[in-house]
């Protein structure tokens, strides 16, 4: 009875000795860190000891995960497991021009080593970069030149999820497929924000929050100033493609832009998305309007009569007979690569327009009014 009553006295403290042990060790670990984001919705950064954990969310509901990534320092010697990448990446490729913006901001375009395409690419860098085969055209979507990519070893590869289909052919390479979904942010500043998801790619996390704060504390500058306007002019945008009117929704990100500049856009529902409307829809909202937006490609300028041109109904806007188009030509201003990250020069150019005593000695860099 004795010896029984030891050996059980014995198992007791194992045991007791064994969960002290286990609760020291979960109290001792260290839970992530996240990282506070003011705007964007699309991704969430935390950090784990000398790991990063990237979390991007789908772009069509931002409760959901689409990928999760772990990025790993420099000087991580164990072999990469599916989703580790080693950062900073030295060879990157960029399958847009939105996606180089944030690189070009942040002073990265060392680390590019490929993008799908510099036709109508402004950047004098990357354009000398292509030229001297130190930045490489890799292809688009759908018909991409594998040899290319392969021979450039890129550390990672940049896409976008909204044309799903287009990377079957590279999924099996090997190499890191990151979803830039900043497109799908419903702000400005939150689009912006998305050069912080970057800047983990190429070591410039400093830089894109400093770059940020910068571009945040501007243009809630700028939308204070319309806060207390008296008129606020009507704006529409877009126009006919294919018989169909697209109409960006009430709750968009253009008409958050609409709103910020002090104006007040023509669609009043809760939609974030594009809808289509037929032509008589959109005139009986827009025939009267104040401000007209729409981007146009055209190489030689774009004047009133071209767009006449295009549909004659055009003419009867209120906005056309007084000129009051605001034109941006993706052939004429670097657009598409600077947008995304320069939304207080895009918030300062609108309310040149409906506001221009807010600011009477800018010069409009992106939106103009149309040519004669």
């Amino acid at each position: 009875m004795k010896i029984t009553y030891n050996l059980i006295l014995g198992c007791l403290v194992i045991l007791m000795t064994s969960c002290q042990g286990k609760t020291s060790q979960k109290q001792n670990t260290k839970p992530l860190t996240k990282q506070q984001l003011s705007y964007a919705k699309g991704f969430s950064i935390s950090k784990d000891g000398h790991k990063t954990i990237l979390d991007i969310y789908s772009p069509k509901d931002t409760s959901k995960l689409l990928q999760s990534f772990t990025l790993m320092p420099a000087d991580y010697n164990q072999a990469l497991k599916e989703n580790e990448i080693k950062v900073p990446c030295r060879r990157i490729i960029c399958l847009s021009s939105t996606q180089l913006a944030y690189l070009i901001e942040l002073d990265a375009l060392d680390n590019i080593v490929g993008i799908n395409s510099s036709r109508h690419l402004f950047n004098q860098n990357i354009n000398d970069k292509v030229k001297a085969n130190a930045i490489q055209k890799v292809g688009k979507e759908g018909i991409f030149n594998i040899e290319t990519i392969v021979s450039l070893s890129p550390d990672v590869i940049f896409v976008s999820p909204f044309k799903t289909g287009g990377y079957d052919a590279i999924k099996n390479l090997g190499v890191p497929l990151v979803p830039m979904a900043a497109f799908a942010e419903q702000t400005p500043l939150g689009r912006a924000e998305w050069i912080k998801m970057l800047a983990l790619f190429a070591d410039k996390e400093a830089a894109a929050d400093s770059i940020y704060t910068a571009i945040e504390a501007d243009y809630l500058r700028l939308k204070k100033l319309t806060q207390t306007v008296e008129h606020r002019p009507s704006v529409f945008s877009g126009k006919m493609k294919g018989g169909t009117w697209y109409a960006a929704g009430g709750d968009s990100f253009f008409a958050h832009y609409f709103r910020d500049a002090g104006a007040d856009y023509i669609i009043k529902n809760q939609l974030t998305a594009s809808m289509p409307m037929d032509y008589e829809s959109i005139y009986s909202l827009a025939a009267k309007a104040d401000y007209w937006r729409l981007l146009t490609s055209s190489p030689n300028g774009f004047g009133k009569q071209m767009l006449k041109e295009e549909d004659e109904r055009y003419a009867d806007f209120k906005a056309y007979k007084t000129g009051n188009v605001l034109v941006c030509n993706l052939r004429q201003v670097p657009y598409r690569e600077e947008s995304a990250i320069k939304p207080n020069i895009l918030l300062a150019d609108y309310i040149y327009h409906f506001h221009p005593k807010l600011l009477p000695d800018y010069q409009p860099r992106y939106w103009k009014k149309i040519e004669e």
